[in-house]
């Protein structure tokens, strides 16, 4: 009886453990379903979001691409502004995979003016498409900023599901990307000389005189110095502090020597404001690094100048005085020879009239790159005409050299008068942009007036560097690098 009874009552406790279990698990099956749909809106929420991310980076490479493609078109012209946005919209229209496309590579997009505009600095101020084409001389829009929100609305536009439940608002999300690129390294050497004349442009008897340089005379850059006759005056100028930075001058030979090498500083501009200068630049530990345009490395400076990053010219034949076969009076010396008329130190090609008593080979080698040309009151569409060499005798008179066999154009350019380097060389490498300073110079702080193109005619060496000026660079034209801005 007792067993009976004790049966009994076990089952009954066992059903009812059956039926807690079943409430129970009715309420974890009731909990899971709803964390089911809860992660499965976490999910969905995720890959919304996801899509948006995605769409603002694909809007991002389109307007990063945009922009380089155009910042590398800048050169301050109109022209260069019209090339930069034809090059922007190119990259719309370019057949795959180079054209600019969104949703995954699955929608083209079209390319419209508004979004582009160009400014002096990375920071604006901003000038729209029209009205900087529209400038006769855009000077200094060097920086070009791409907006794809100004592009058609539908390519940031990301429709949602879920983002909607939380505000009607987020039904469609719109997204858009902003990019901006310029310049930020320029093809000038880090060598600056002072102008031998205030004027910019001087008629000198029909030919045409640049800050007291004339095309087609060899200088000796270390000698001249228009603030005084007793040495040249010279000066270094910091690589890495652009005009009006305020940076410190710099005499560290490993910070220029690179630079050096190349031909080049990591500023975007010289004009514009002052530089940081030291003086004199020291030639004596850097012309080796010059001497790379002539396919020379030297152990010494083989780790900053190399034929990859400082490759040698097309041609490195070096035009010494008592080797040319193109004068009929052998020059006496290198470059122009030297004079200190009026208190300056400068050559016999400088003085006006010409100082008496100069002879034919004072005048130095003639003409290895360059030719002179006539004067006009600015540069004219077409490029200044040049002299003849029948003309030598009334350019450099008193002296009068004579040409012997001058070929149709200058040495440089002409077989017969060009030596191949050993290694793959550039062409026009042996051309230096130089800052011609306005002087004199106060301190450390010296403003640039032009930039002058000097052809080294020989290697130079630790006390000379002979270069035949061959007229003024265009600074906007020297860009060597662009990036992009954060």
């Amino acid at each position: 009886m007792a067993t009976s009874t004790f049966s009994r009552r076990k089952c009954r406790a066992g059903r009812r453990g059956f039926e807690r279990m079943g409430r129970e698990s009715g309420a974890i099956a009731i909990m899971l379903a709803g964390a089911l749909i809860m992660m499965c809106a976490f999910c969905g929420l995720a890959l919304e979001l996801s899509q948006v991310y995605n769409r603002r980076m694909e809007l991002q490479t389109v307007a990063d691409t945009a922009a380089v493609a155009a910042a590398y078109e800048l050169d301050g012209t109109a022209a260069g502004i019209t090339r930069a946005g034809q090059k922007a919209s190119a990259r719309f229209t370019a057949s795959p995979p180079s054209q600019l496309t969104y949703q995954y590579g699955k929608q083209t997009m079209a390319w419209t003016d508004t979004a582009i505009e160009f400014g002096t600095s990375p920071n604006g101020p901003w000038v729209p498409y029209a009205s900087a084409v529209a400038k006769a001389s855009p000077n200094g829009l060097l920086y070009v900023k791409v907006d794809t929100g100004n592009l058609d609305t539908t390519y940031g536009a990301v429709d949602t599901m879920l983002m909607r439940v939380v505000s009607t608002s987020l039904a469609t999300v719109n997204v858009s990307a902003r990019a901006v690129a310029g310049r930020v390294g320029i093809g000038v050497t880090p060598l600056g000389i002072c102008t031998m004349r205030p004027e910019a442009s001087r008629n000198r008897s029909g030919e045409l005189e640049e800050y007291g340089f004339r095309r087609g005379v060899a200088y000796d850059l270390m000698q001249l110095n228009s603030q005084g006759t007793s040495a040249g005056l010279t000066y270094l100028i910091n690589p890495l502090s652009g005009p009006g930075a305020g940076g410190a001058a710099t005499s560290d030979i490993a910070t220029v020597a690179p630079f050096v090498c190349t031909g080049t500083l990591g500023i975007a501009r010289v004009t514009g404001g002052a530089l940081s200068v030291s003086t004199p630049f020291p030639l004596s530990d850097l012309y080796l690094h010059l001497n790379s345009r002539f396919d020379s490395y030297s152990t010494a400076v083989t780790a900053p100048c190399t034929p990859d990053s400082a490759p040698p010219d097309t041609n490195v034949k070096a035009y010494t005085a008592n080797t040319i076969t193109w004068m009929a009076a052998a020059p006496s010396g290198q470059a122009a020879a030297l004079s200190t008329v009026d208190g300056k130190r400068w050559t016999v090609a400088g003085p006006d009239p010409t100082p008496s008593g100069t002879t034919a080979g004072q005048f130095g080698v003639l003409w290895s790159y360059a030719k002179a040309v006539n004067y006009a009151a600015s540069p004219p569409s077409g490029g200044y005409t040049t002299f003849s060499t029948t003309n030598w005798n009334t350019l450099y008179n008193p002296g009068r050299p004579t040409a012997s066999s001058y070929p149709s154009s200058p040495p440089y350019f002409k077989t017969g008068y060009i030596t191949s380097p050993t290694h793959p060389g550039v062409g026009g490498r042996r051309v230096l942009n130089v800052p011609l300073l306005s002087c004199p110079v106060s301190g450390n702080s010296a403003t640039v007036s032009a930039i002058g193109r000097f052809f080294m005619t020989v290697p130079a060496d630790s006390d000379h560097l002979y270069a035949e000026f061959a007229g003024l660079a265009d600074e906007q034209t020297l860009r060597t690098q662009v990036k992009l801005f954060p």
